[in-house]
């Protein structure tokens, strides 16, 4: 949390200006600017676990690939981080309206993996093929945020207007007002990832279906 600036916006401070009008905090229009960012995170290989050690990590993810992709895994992680700025606006004698001036907010991956088994054959028909589905796996990972971080944008942007700026009694309280503000957003921003997730599963069930799965596993019969 970045160094907190006092403003003070009635003149001088409290003991030269006891006559300071008090501010109804709530009623302050305040638009803090945004900054976007995102990460698909570096993809990784791992070729050192077995089917069984596959399929273990595939449950920790709610994952369940059937009869020749349990030799294959594609997981990553989905983060999302808000970090607030502020300033502290006093007006008169316990009434410090604490204002958020700019918002970061990172949705993004971290972690992406492809497990092979390492009881596929390198270069193997049946090794090229679960490859190949794990590889389509992740590229739905990163079509699928390409396409939701502009409506993230369109939703957060629809979001800020609601978050109303704090009142303080204290200097000294500016920073916990932050901490609340930085909450505030993350509760509301949380349902956005949420959603996300569901669609991410739901696009990556189009390709663990059973037709597909045959389909693939067919390929390896000529």
């Amino acid at each position: 949390m970045k160094k907190l600036l006092i403003i003070l916006t009635s003149g001088l401070f409290w003991l030269t200006a006891p006559m300071a009008k008090a501010m109804d905090c709530s009623q302050i229009k305040s638009i803090p600017s945004v900054e976007f960012s995102t990460s698909y995170g570096k993809l990784r290989y791992d070729k050192s676990k077995n089917n069984l050690e596959i399929t273990n990590i595939a449950k920790q993810y709610g994952i369940k690939e059937k009869g020749l992709f349990a030799a294959g895994l594609a997981t990553i992680n989905v983060n999302f981080e808000v970090s607030v700025n502020t300033l502290g606006k006093i007006y008169c004698p316990k009434n410090i309206c604490v204002v958020p001036t700019n918002i970061n907010i990172y949705i993004g991956f971290s972690d992406p993996v492809i497990y092979l088994s390492k009881n596929l054959r390198p270069g193997s028909c049946k090794y090229n093929v679960v490859l190949r589905h794990e590889q389509t796996h992740q590229q739905i990972n990163k079509n699928a945020l390409e396409y939701f971080l502009p409506l993230f944008q369109e939703a957060i942007y629809k979001i800020i207007p609601t978050v109303s700026p704090i009142n303080v009694e204290d200097s000294n309280a500016i920073d916990q007002a932050t901490t609340q503000l930085t909450q505030i957003y993350n509760q509301k921003i949380t349902p956005l990832i949420e959603v996300f997730k569901a669609e991410l599963l739901s696009e990556q069930g189009k390709l663990d279906n059973l037709d597909n799965y045959q389909h693939e596993e067919e390929i390896c019969k000529f």
